[in-house]
């Protein structure tokens, strides 16, 4: 009687269900996060045609990751040029357009139509996108959809100027990245 306590009896249902595959989304080490935010339709699908850009180990939805990545990198290279004149922006950004000429970007739009969406984060990169839209919004009134598709525009301008290798993972580009503005 004691040697049969000591096996672990498994039902054969449960057995079963255990080698089954699971049906649905794979799942990912990090769960994302949804955040909503308004894009237009030329937003949208340039983030596509982004991920078609990128090496293969890089996915779509590794896009709004990279976005928000490039975007907290110069922000925070941005606070840390003013940071002995107890400033988070330079005097000379007045406003929140001022940061696409400061950057040489193209001013966006803003008479196009927005339709809301969704975009999948990592944990720390909604975080981060919450920190700069709230500085963003403080200090010019700026949405989050606004800051998001600041973003974009600055991964976009990353990618026109630097050449990605074919073996780059996500984690090596987000160091790149990283390692160049800060």
């Amino acid at each position: 009687m004691s040697n049969q306590s000591d096996k672990t009896k498994d039902s054969t249902l449960a057995a079963l269900l255990r080698e089954k595959p699971k049906r649905g989304r794979p799942r990912r080490d990090v769960s994302r996060q949804n955040v909503y935010v308004a894009l237009t339709v030329l937003e949208k699908s340039h983030m596509r045609n982004l991920s078609k850009e990128m090496p293969e180990s890089i996915a779509r939805a590794d896009v709004p990751d990279l976005a928000v990545t490039i975007l907290s990198a110069r922000l925070e290279a941005m606070r840390r040029a003013v940071a002995d004149r107890n400033r988070e922006i330079p005097e000379g950004v007045t406003d929140f357009d001022s940061l696409y000429l400061l950057w040489d970007m193209p001013i966006p739009n803003s008479d196009e139509e927005r339709k809301w969406t969704s975009i999948r984060l990592s944990p720390q990169e909604a975080i981060e996108l919450g920190r700069v839209q709230g500085t963003l919004n403080a200090a010019f009134g700026a949405t989050r959809s606004d800051t998001f598709s600041l973003g974009l525009a600055l991964l976009t301008q990353y990618l026109e100027d630097h050449t990605l290798s074919a073996d780059l993972s996500l984690s090596d580009l987000r160091n790149q990245i990283i390692n160049i503005y800060l």
